[in-house]
Formats: structure tokens, C-alpha cells, sequence
């Protein structure tokens, strides 16, 4: 007779993305071959970031920890070892990711509940290369790792009555510094904020405290373009670290050197590496109002 167990849980699954494309375009052995390694990959790294792997089905690879932090630290590693796998096997293969943090059944080795129902709906609205969360798995999160979340969306969800508020995940290393690093703290504290504007350099030190971006002469940065508002974000030296909030009507977009383009709307976010800012126009070549960033060690 099976036993039931019911308490918290921090759940993931892990989508590898297009697989169906791949048994069209490889044929069926190699496919087979290629996604099953990569899902035995995926599922050692679940083993080695303290998860349990709850059950493989298809092409998507579902597991369970007993706290936030651990299941965001397993995301993003699982990114990662697919990226190394893409890149040895060469093959363009992708995951996308979902996790929620709440109350589930265990039982007989498989998982029930209403939160592995948002688990996998995170997962489904996620895009390669992407780890969608809620604001249950956030709220837990230490400020480390807190500081990898950017509010996505208000999405429905079934059985839900209120829509609920999703985070992006903001996992690759050139974006957010968070477990094979030095704290932020220690990373950004030396170092100076640089910005360029119409061919001119602005200096950010830590000890400035904040500067003001706008169209209005009072702010530090003043930047004439029409989609910009009198104020309409703030670039602070916080707790360690240089974050971008934006206090506009048509928000601001951010490119990292990735190339990973962000939308923020009342939103904060910090800045590490090296981007691109547009005052409520998308970052492109015919946006003659972008503002670049980067960080030079303070003299």
C-alpha cells in the first residue's frame, strides 16, 4: 500500500526545445541518441545541485528540491550543460525552463498538486534558453539570486482566479554574477560606471549615489529624444552593486552584451558587463538616442 506525502516543494521542469524538428531532420536513432545523453546530463546535474529527478517523459525532464535556491542554482547549471552539449555534440540544442515553489503530493514516485500544474505552466511559456518562475519561488530567493529576477508578466493560469506575476530568470553569467563569482558586492565596489551619449562620457563612481536620466535639464544625463520622459530612469549604487530603474511612461530597454534585449517598466535591474540603453525606444541602429555602459576599475 502507497503513502502519500504532502509538503513544499521546489519544482523545475526542464524542456529541451524542438526535439520534434530533430527527429525529422536526424531520424529517429540519432535523435533518439542525442536527446536521451542530454537528458541523462540534465539529470545528473539535478543530483549534483541536491535535487531529485521525478520522472523523464518525451523530451522534458521533471525534478524537485526541498528549497528555492537550490532548484534556481540547478536552472541554471542545467543552461549551461546544455550549451556544452549543444556545443560538443554540434547540434543547436536548447532547454526552456519553468519552476513555481509550493505545496505538492509525493506518492509512489510521482508528483500531484496544483503547483506541479504552475510548474509546468512556467515551463510552457518559457522560450529557449529562458527560466520563467513565479513570485512564490522570488520571494524565497536569497538577495544573491533575487537579483537574477526581472518581472516578466501578469499571465492567467488555470484554476487561478487572479492572474498571477512571472519572473524572468536572468541566468547567463555576462548578465548576472551569482555562484561562480565574488559577491557583487566585492566585484563592484572598485569599479566605475561609464557611460557615453552623444559622443560624450559620463562617470559614474560609487560614492555619486545616483544619476538621473531624462529630458529634463535638472538630471545628470540629459538625453533629447522624444520618447524619452522629463525623468524617466535613475542609474543608483546600491548594496554593492549599479541598478537601472526606470521611472517612465514608455520604460526602457536594455541590451547586454549578449545580446539579450530586456523591457523594463517601473521595473529595477541591475547592470553588470557591458550594453546598450534605449529611453522608451528598443535598442537598434536607428535609435539615435542609445546610451552604452561599461565598467572601468576606479583610480
Amino acid at each position: 500500500m502507497s503513502t502519500s506525502n504532502t509538503q513544499t516543494y521546489a519544482i523545475v521542469f526542464a524542456d529541451i526545445v524542438e526535439s520534434t524538428r530533430m527527429y525529422e531532420s536526424l531520424g529517429d536513432t540519432l535523435a533518439k541518441k542525442l536527446i536521451t545523453e542530454l537528458e541523462e546530463a540534465i539529470a545528473q546535474v539535478v543530483i549534483a545541485c541536491g535535487g531529485h529527478v521525478v520522472e523523464i517523459i518525451g523530451d522534458e525532464v521533471m525534478s524537485r528540491y526541498d528549497n528555492p535556491s537550490s532548484a534556481v542554482i540547478a536552472a541554471c547549471r542545467i543552461h549551461e550543460r546544455v550549451e556544452l552539449y549543444a556545443e560538443q555534440s554540434g547540434m543547436p540544442m536548447a532547454a526552456r525552463i519553468g519552476l513555481h515553489y509550493g505545496p505538492a503530493i509525493f506518492e509512489a514516485g510521482r508528483m500531484y498538486g496544483d503547483s506541479v500544474n504552475v510548474a509546468a505552466r512556467m515551463a510552457a511559456i518559457a522560450q529557449a534558453k529562458q527560466i520563467i518562475t513565479t513570485e512564490q519561488v522570488v520571494e524565497a530567493l536569497p538577495d544573491e539570486l533575487r537579483l537574477m529576477a526581472r518581472q516578466f508578466d501578469k499571465v492567467k493560469v488555470k484554476g487561478k482566479v487572479e492572474r498571477m506575476i512571472i519572473y524572468d530568470l536572468l541566468w547567463q553569467k555576462e548578465d548576472v554574477t551569482f555562484i561562480h563569482t565574488a559577491p557583487i558586492t566585492q566585484s563592484l565596489a572598485t569599479k566605475t560606471l561609464i557611460l557615453e551619449y552623444n559622443n560624450k562620457t559620463y562617470k559614474m563612481p560609487p560614492t555619486q549615489g545616483s544619476v538621473g536620466i531624462g529630458r529634463d535639464p535638472k538630471n545628470e544625463l540629459v538625453v533629447n529624444a522624444s520618447s524619452a520622459s522629463r525623468s524617466h530612469a535613475v542609474l543608483e549604487y546600491y548594496r554593492g552593486k549599479y541598478v537601472l530603474k526606470d521611472i517612465s511612461t514608455n520604460g526602457t530597454y536594455l541590451t547586454t552584451q549578449n545580446q539579450q534585449s530586456l523591457y523594463l517598466r517601473r521595473e529595477t535591474i541591475p547592470l553588470l558587463g557591458h550594453g546598450m540603453i534605449g529611453l522608451g525606444e528598443p535598442v537598434s541602429d536607428n535609435n539615435k538616442h542609445l546610451i552604452s555602459y561599461r565598467f572601468q576599475e576606479s583610480k
